[in-house]
């Protein structure tokens, strides 16, 4: 701790001293999270959930049934106006509203939602955007699976009937986030802990990496995807970046990984990263705490170096104390002075009254031999007359002697 401590002071020193410390922005190694989560939700819907509901004929009827209802609905809103004045969104908030509106079981929210990430439903939406580029067409239905799909995920069945749909409404969420929401905010960092708890590793990586990323904030580098956006009025309630909570439940969720053969590598990276960005946090805010001294401003940002700083020399000043009040103690414990202030501790501290109970209490179980008491005045006359006795009879002893020896 105390290797520690100086390495971070001298860090910090030597960034207030220099004045250019390592701050520019860059990448710490995360992956695309949005690009990695949106091919992981259509594969997951193409290989497992689409064929198993291609076989439901409920299912198969419900997804008909909405498709002609989304389908129709934007005939019907469109009149004589073209295709392109309407586009994907249109298809899409169609989608949205059937989702919303409708009160859906889980089967049919999952069955939905795989529709728009990857089945029929995002061929409707892509066909009804011929004005739009395909990142729009996408990025339109990919909006309306992650609502679905997020619903799906948190069903109270979810749980027991399919666990992998924690991890699949967080992966489409993670895509593409409401408006309002973001790849680093509390709402994914939620879903992806919940798939976590599942059983899924790599629901608490992303979650992990979620809050590095949050965590890291300036430093990561601008053109990664994943760099938090900026803090809107709809952000508010997601912590800033710095928050070293979220290092804390970061570091957490990377050592639990450590011991699966799986994210070992991964993780023991995603810690490294941490910990390079908590000493780029220090010597930003051992730079401001510098610049504020020179200026004469107050800052309320605390650097960690100098609080464990502080705190190291204020244990050792204690305990210099106390050694130092030891050994005078021990050298004077035989003067005067020293006799008397033991005894004045010993007594109104209140030992002496508790060493005499414990005594009794010894003597009653028979434990120590009774201490004999004084008897008052019959007891020192008597006394006085067994001396009285004892000296006669050493007189006697001299002066038969004495008469023997003549």
């Amino acid at each position: 701790m105390l290797a520690t401590a100086v390495t971070l002071a001298l860090l910090a020193s030597a960034s207030a001293a220099d004045g250019t410390p390592d701050a520019r922005s860059r990448s710490f190694g995360l992956t695309a999270m949005g690009a990695a989560a949106c091919a992981e939700t259509e594969a997951f819907c193409a290989t497992t959930v689409l064929p198993a509901l291609a076989e439901d004929p409920k299912l198969s009827a419900f997804l008909a049934d909405a498709r002609a209802a989304a389908t129709r609905a934007r005939a019907d809103s469109d009149g004589d106006a073209s295709p392109s004045a309407t586009g994907a969104n249109a298809v899409a908030d169609n989608y949205r509203a059937v989702v919303a509106t409708a009160a859906l079981r889980f089967p049919e929210l999952l069955a939905l939602g795989c529709c728009l990430a990857a089945g029929a439903c995002a061929d409707d939406v892509a066909a009804a955007s011929s004005g739009l580029s395909a990142e729009a067409s996408k990025d339109a239905s990919r909006r309306a699976a992650a609502e679905a799909l997020a619903l799906a995920a948190d069903a109270p069945e979810a749980a027991h009937k399919m666990p992998a749909a924690a991890l699949l409404g967080a992966n489409a969420f993670a895509c593409r986030p409401p408006d309002g929401a973001s790849r680093c905010g509390a709402e994914t960092v939620s879903m992806y802990r919940r798939a976590g708890t599942a059983g899924f590793e790599a629901g608490a990586m992303r979650a992990g990496e979620a809050l590095l990323a949050r965590f890291a904030g300036p430093f990561v580098d601008e053109s990664s995807d994943s760099k938090c956006p900026p803090p809107s009025e709809t952000s508010k309630r997601d912590p800033p970046a710095g928050d070293r909570a979220d290092a804390a439940a970061a570091k957490a969720l990377f050592r639990d990984l450590l011991v699966s053969p799986e994210m070992d590598k991964r993780a023991a990276l995603r810690l490294k990263e941490l910990q390079r960005a908590e000493e780029m946090w220090l010597l930003k805010s051992g730079d401001k705490r510098g610049e504020g001294h020179n200026r004469g401003l107050k800052h309320d940002e605390t650097d960690i170096a100098f609080v464990l700083a502080a705190a190291l020399v204020d244990g050792a000043v204690r305990l210099i104390a106390v050694a130092a009040t030891c050994v005078v103690a021990f050298f004077f414990r035989n003067t005067h002075v020293g006799v008397w202030f033991r005894s004045f501790v010993w007594r109104y501290s209140g030992c002496a009254g508790f060493a005499r109970r414990w005594r009794l209490v010894m003597e009653a179980f028979g434990v120590t031999p009774h201490r004999r008491v004084s008897g008052g005045r019959a007891a020192a006359r008597a006394v006085e007359r067994a001396s009285a006795k004892k000296m006669a009879k050493q007189i006697v002893k001299e002066i038969l002697k004495q008469e023997k020896n003549r």
